[in-house]
């Protein structure tokens, strides 16, 4: 079993640095001490006895402590020079110090997967030579067009359990158009007719600034009405009637 694990989930240090060195794989690197039960039988060999006992317990397995799935185990110590014994029990216990690479899926995450299987409402890919992802096709036209086997993709995680013994993670395939759309900036040069249009129209606005405005002849009225309210009442001449004898 030891080594059908070992197959699939065999990272070299090199690999496993580089995943917690990026921030957007979901790998991280957690030290941490461990408890372990290992059998009598590892005395005789005890360095190999306990590298297959964390592989085969350890590796590829979801890990409630660590909350996450055990890509691989780095610079393990043991910790104490003797091992804890029970009377009715031959194991022995040992607490060891090591450096686990832990695979904690995020919801929104951008991962890279090789595809594996292509049907016709979705596309399988898989990811870190292990997890497989289910990808399903939206409406779009372009997301089932220019998929081949073997092909590089990248998706976005949407929902994912990986606490089941077949891990369950489901995402959304990103288009290479939307990614172009989203980082380039179009810059638009403004043809040679519109600027010689606007210098017009502002050369204009200032001689239409410079010209006196005229007064409007409603203005001269209101003045005339303030005039003659200022001098009073104007009597208007009685005419005189001439007056004959009888």
């Amino acid at each position: 079993m030891a080594k059908i694990l070992q197959k699939y989930t065999k990272f070299s240090s090199k690999e496993l640095e580089q995943y917690a060195a990026n921030t957007e794989s979901c790998v991280r690197c957690i030290n941490t001490d461990m408890h372990l039960s290992m059998g009598p039988y590892g005395m005789a060999s005890f360095k190999s006895a306990l590298h297959e006992l964390l592989i085969r317990t350890k590796v590829g397995i979801y890990n409630a402590n660590l909350q996450g799935i055990v890509l691989g185990i780095k610079n393990i110590k043991v910790l104490g020079h003797t091992a804890a014994l029970r009377s009715d029990d031959p194991t022995l216990h040992l607490l060891i110090n090591a450096d686990f690479y832990v695979f904690r899926p995020v919801a929104g995450a951008v991962l890279n997967g090789v595809v594996r299987h292509i049907s016709k409402h979705q596309v399988s890919a898989v990811i870190y030579r292990v997890f497989n992802t289910t990808i399903r096709f939206t409406n779009k036209k372009q997301t089932r067009e220019g998929i081949t086997m073997d092909q590089d993709i990248k998706f976005r995680i949407k929902d994912f359990d990986i606490s089941n013994v077949m891990p369950y993670i489901e995402g959304e395939l990103l288009l290479e158009e939307e990614q172009q759309n989203k980082s380039i900036k179009f810059d638009i040069d403004e043809p040679e007719e519109d600027n010689k249009l606007n210098v017009e129209l502002d050369a204009i606005l200032e001689l239409i600034k410079t010209e006196p405005i005229p007064e409007s002849p409603k203005k001269k009225q209101t003045t005339k009405r303030k005039k003659d309210e200022a001098e009073g009442p104007k009597l208007k001449k009685v005419k005189q009637i001439k007056v004959e004898p009888v």
